[in-house]
């Protein structure tokens, strides 16, 4: 048995997310398949880079308004089934308002 090494567990839950990389307008709707207080996971079409600083909004919940984040792409794995090429883990590097992620 493997034994688990994240700091935050994660909520499997699957969740509507746009991200865009940090200073660029480009705007990219996805899913998230978990999150934590910590980070979370997204599948995507586009290769992020490790170290790559990326702005997120998140819809926790179709009654709430979005929760938005500046957040850092920590590892990258290509997907081969699924309709999305690459999963994404992002750390979570702080909480902000829609004002400071302009754009979305």
């Amino acid at each position: 048995m493997t034994q688990e090494k994240r700091k935050h567990k994660r909520l499997m839950q699957k969740m509507h997310v746009r991200h865009r990389i940090e200073n660029e307008h480009q705007l990219e709707s996805t899913e998230a398949k978990d999150i934590s207080t910590g980070g979370l996971r997204i599948t995507t079409d586009s290769r992020l880079n490790v170290g790559s600083k990326i702005c997120i909004e998140m819809n926790l919940s179709s009654s709430t308004l979005p929760y938005y984040a500046i957040g850092e792409v920590i590892w990258f794995k290509e997907n081969d089934a699924s309709e999305k090429k690459f999963d994404i883990g992002i750390k979570f590097l702080r909480i902000v308002s829609k004002v400071d992620v302009k754009g979305f």
